[in-house]
This record gives structure tokens, sequence and C-alpha cells, in this order.
């Protein structure tokens, strides 16, 4: 059956029954949050042991002897949560036959992944299945932003104002883990710096931290954007100190293109090449992802990753006109003076 997110953690000890979960969506630090409440569930109530499963190391054909060894108790009286990371739906399927044999009825599965289409075979199951339970994770609205900011601070003993929540919400990306990792960095702020000034800086940390985004601006090189570039490549590379970095976070950035490039002139179509990269492309910045994948061809993205490593061997082996190398070529493919099979 589906149940929405807010109605899963207000109602959380009305599953107790339940004993097959789905979690999917963009936004996948609620997923994180799904999968955690129901271990926390299970665990109160039980003895369970967790056993953590990822789609790229199992293999369809030990899937029926994994739900077989879990199925029962073990001689203390634990029973087993199994908790599938899925990347694709490859296993999909094998998981489905497995779930609904009455040699299961003591086993506890769940299974977090990114966004699923309406046509998968895993939502039409657990969405069907009244003894299962499907919750789709959006990105934050913003009454969820101010409660997960409010709630944040709460669990840290610090107190905030109305006004103080509203700056940082506005101000925070959609995305929980996004989110969650900027929370954390502020909280270390405020606990160090002194009383007077650390309501000041908490914020100003924020809107630093937000305008200077890493994603942000490795995107907006590969969509060749020069606005701010100066400015922001000084704020990434400490005014080029640390150009290894930026060219380490391209080479990532550059070669997952190629990874869907190449899975595309396999025949897979796009949505499905991106949904396989680790990490997960954020949902907000999907749009953007999609159209550089079309901006280059297979060969241009190779020549484009060749000079990167080459900047990179060169900045390493501190040769000396490395930082001026790496620099021209930046401007020369943001200007777009030629194509990326000069670059």
């Amino acid at each position: 059956m589906i149940v929405k997110f807010e109605n899963f953690k207000k109602h959380l000890k009305n599953h107790q029954t339940i004993n097959y979960f789905l979690f999917h969506g963009p936004n996948y630090g609620k997923v994180i949050d799904c999968s955690n409440l129901v271990k926390n569930l299970k665990k109160v109530n039980r003895n369970f042991e967790i056993i953590n499963l990822f789609s790229d190391e199992i293999k369809k054909e030990s899937l029926s002897k994994i739900f077989l060894e879990n199925s029962t108790p073990n001689i203390f009286g634990t029973r087993t949560l199994l908790c599938f990371h899925l990347n694709s739906e490859k296993i999909s399927r094998e998981i489905i036959s497995n779930i609904p044999k009455e040699i299961n009825k003591d086993l506890t599965v769940v299974i977090k992944c990114n966004q699923l289409s309406p046509r998968s075979q895993l939502r039409t199951f657990f969405e069907n299945n009244d003894n299962s339970i499907s919750v789709a994770c959006f990105e934050e609205e913003e009454r969820e932003k101010r409660s997960y900011v409010n709630d944040f601070f709460i669990n840290e003993g610090i107190s905030i104002s109305e006004s103080q929540i509203d700056l940082l919400s506005k101000n925070l990306s959609n995305q929980r883990l996004e989110i969650k990792s900027e929370l954390e960095k502020i909280i270390i702020l405020y606990k160090n710096t002194p009383k007077e000034k650390s309501i000041q800086n908490m914020t100003s940390f924020l809107s630093e931290s937000h305008d200077n985004d890493d994603t942000k601006f490795i995107f907006s090189i590969a969509s060749k954007k020069k606005h701010s570039f100066v400015k922001n490549f000084n704020k990434f590379t400490d005014y080029g100190s640390d150009s290894i970095r930026l060219v380490t976070y391209l080479l990532e950035h550059f070669f997952r293109l190629l990874v869907v490039k190449t899975k595309i002139k396999q025949g897979i179509d796009i949505r499905s090449s991106i949904k396989e990269l680790k990490p997960p492309i954020f949902f907000k910045n999907l749009p953007e992802f999609e159209k550089q994948i079309s901006m280059f061809s297979i060969s241009e993205l190779e020549l484009i990753i060749k000079k990167l490593f080459i900047s990179k061997k060169e900045l390493i082996s501190g040769k000396w006109s490395a930082w001026s190398f790496l620099m021209l070529n930046l401007l020369l493919f943001l200007n777009s003076r030629f194509s990326p099979k000069s670059f």
C-alpha cells in the first residue's frame, strides 16, 4: 500500500506488523531516514539482526539462498532484517518472487532505491500488497525544511527563533542529505564561536556556503558558464593553492558524463544510465546534467579527460607552468574559442 512520507513518520507505530518496505525517490536523504525509522521500530519490539545487501554484489541465483537462510529466527530467537540498497531494478523480479513465500513471514525486508517509474515492478508489487508499504520520497517542501531545521537544533540543545529558521530554510537546498550536511557545519561553527556572535556567524556562514556550492561550480564549468568564474575559482582552490582539488572534481564529473554517454551508445536509455551512477545525481541537477550529455561526443569527453589527467600530473609534479596551463585551457574551454576536440 502507498503511504505518504509525512504520514509514515507520524504514524510509525501503526506499521509494526508490516514486514516489507519500499522507500524510493529523488530525495535520498528521506529514503535513508525512512529506512532508519523501520530499523529502530523493529529493534524496539524484538531482537533483530540487520543485514545490508547491495545490488552490485548480489547474483540473481543467490537471492533464494539469502532469503532461505534468513527466513527464520536463529537459535537465540534473533530475527533478520534484510536491507537492500538498489541502484537498478535488475534483481527486482527475484526479490518480488521470494517475498510472498510463507517461509519468509518472520523476515523483514527494506528496499532503498532512487526514483522509480510508475510502471516499476517494485512499485507495483509494494503498492498493491496489503502487507507492504511503499513511500515515495520527494524533494523537501518549505514546511518540511522548517520542521527539519527546528528539530535538528532542538536535538542539539540549541534554541533558535522563527526568523532564524526562516532564513536557514530559504537558503538551504531541497535535498535532505545536503540540508543535513550544511546544518552539521553550522552547528560546529555555532558551538565554537563566542555566544554574542554565534547567531550572526551561523547565518553568514550558511549564505557563503550556499553561494559557493562545490557541485554548482563544477556544473557551471561543464556547462561553460562564465559568470563569477574567477571569484568561484579562487574560493574553490583557495586562490590557486589547491588546483589539484578542482582538477579532481572535474575529472570525476566528466568521467561520469562519459560513463552515461557510453551506456547510451550501448542502447541503454539516458534515465536508466544516469540512475546507475554512484553517488547519484541529485534531482535538481538532472536537467543540467542531461543537457551536458548532449553537449559532448564520446571522443570529446575522452580528450577533455586526457587533458585534465595531464594537468593533474603536472600539478602533482610541481611543474612551474602547470597552473598557467590549467587556467589557460579552462578559460579557452569556457569561451569556446575552439571545440572540445581541440581542448
